[in-house]
């Protein structure tokens, strides 16, 4: 709780807690205890109620999002789990650490209510904090539908989920992407931009193997296309991207180096990350940046 409208008046905090049920516009799903962690074993479950039936979709901020981490792409212990949204868009299984990331849900199709649940297998320590939001189509934060993340701004950053190394709570770390993701990032394109421009801001490592096991790409090379990425790939216009370097070729062939990446086609900017069962790598963090159209 604190003080808002200028100090005429209090705002409060809608907090989540295990068990419990709401219909509130924005909340927070909390871990007991927190902002300190928690560590004991979990089975928490919260119950959201549409607020109207002009609700289209839930967005989810991971303001604090620490879980172990996958096992071979697979959340066996640590599990947060969405259920009741739109049949053909199904929120995946989340573990590790997802600290500053968001995802949309849609819910346009459903009646509700939606159950979110926290389940741990042990005593290690656990952190999280996620925002709630209820939203309408015409809501400021409202993504395109099939969005599985929307961004705004000129410029910013893509992340695949559990590819951060850093834990706050000194958690277990093992950073790579879970299998079987298949989802959409969304820019919002904004006035006058023709183009965006992609950078590698990180360690890329989206990997792919043969039916003997063998990787299909040469280590520290990037791959293009569906010979080199048949399984676990992004797809930026049109192309799919993998390996362990970010080049598509247009500007950079040799492929032991990054180089930017542009899209220019017309139209929304959407950018798909697709992993397969059985292989998992550490994922990707790419800058994108938004150019002006030129006459």
């Amino acid at each position: 709780m604190g003080s808002c409208a200028d100090g005429f008046g209090t705002c409060c905090i809608v907090i989540f807690n295990c068990e419990a049920r709401s219909n509130s516009r924005v909340g927070w799903f909390t871990n007991p205890g927190f902002p300190s962690p928690s560590s004991e074993r979990l089975s928490c479950v919260f119950t959201l109620d549409k607020h109207s039936d002009n609700i289209k979709q839930i967005r989810l901020d991971f303001m604090n999002f620490e879980l172990l981490p996958p096992s071979y792409g697979n959340c066996e212990q640590d599990q947060f789990t969405v259920t009741a949204q739109n049949a053909n868009f199904i929120t995946p299984t989340l573990c590790g650490i997802n600290s500053g990331q968001h995802v949309y849900v849609e819910v346009s199709k459903v009646e509700g209510p939606l159950i979110f649940s926290m389940q741990t297998i042990t005593d290690d320590a656990r952190l999280y904090s996620i925002k709630i939001t209820q939203l309408t189509a015409w809501d400021e934060l409202a993504a395109p539908t099939g969005c599985r993340q929307f961004f705004k701004g000129d410029q910013g950053y893509l992340e695949s989920f559990n590819y951060r190394e850093r834990s706050e709570i000194g958690i277990l770390r093992s950073s790579s992407y879970m299998n079987n993701f298949n989802y959409a990032m969304c820019i919002e394109r904004a006035p006058n931009s023709c183009s965006v421009t992609y950078t590698n801001d990180g360690e890329m490592q989206i990997v792919n193997y043969d039916t003997d096991g063998i990787p299909v790409i040469p280590p520290q090379q990037a791959g293009v296309e569906i010979f080199n990425c048949p399984t676990d790939y992004l797809l930026i216009a049109a192309v799919r991207l993998c390996g362990e370097r970010f080049n598509d070729g247009s500007v950079l062939q040799d492929f032991s180096l990054d180089a930017p990446v542009t899209d220019d086609s017309a139209g929304p900017i959407v950018i798909r990350f697709r992993s397969d069962g059985i292989y998992t790598g550490r994922g990707f963090k790419l800058h994108y940046q938004q150019n002006s159209c030129t006459k």
